[in-house]
């Protein structure tokens, strides 16, 4: 596993990646037989795509009922997690939120090191 050296937080084995992703209700894939056509199809590459990239999916899950989903990543790179998003036909029909993750034990272990405003 690569090793990554972060500026303020302790050495970690890979950096972790979340994306907080969602789309209107007319396209959903189960509601719009177009989108599900794409979704199954797309997701048969899904496997093969992340390990040619180096990308690990740690969670995906759907956020009932609404049209939202969560995903956690594990990946030497933000790119790398962009580029397994884009190739793997995922921003063709989500709009995403993209995230750095630290653990909150790590932040707290650093919140005197951030300067304060209150």
């Amino acid at each position: 596993m690569a090793h990554v050296k972060e500026c303020l937080f302790q050495e970690i084995d890979m950096p972790q990646f979340a994306v907080i992703q969602s789309h209107p209700p007319d396209n959903c894939p189960l509601t719009n037989k177009a989108v599900r056509e794409f979704a199954m199809k797309s997701s048969q590459k899904w496997p093969d795509l992340a390990r040619r990239l180096g990308v690990k999916v740690l969670s995906e899950l759907h956020l009932d009922p609404d049209h939202k989903a969560f995903m956690l990543f594990e990946a030497s790179s933000a790119e790398a997690v962009r580029d397994y998003l884009m190739q793997g036909g995922y921003t063709h029909c989500t709009n995403m939120d993209f995230h750095l993750v630290t653990p909150v034990a790590e932040l707290l272990k650093h919140a005197d090191e951030f300067p304060t405003i209150y």
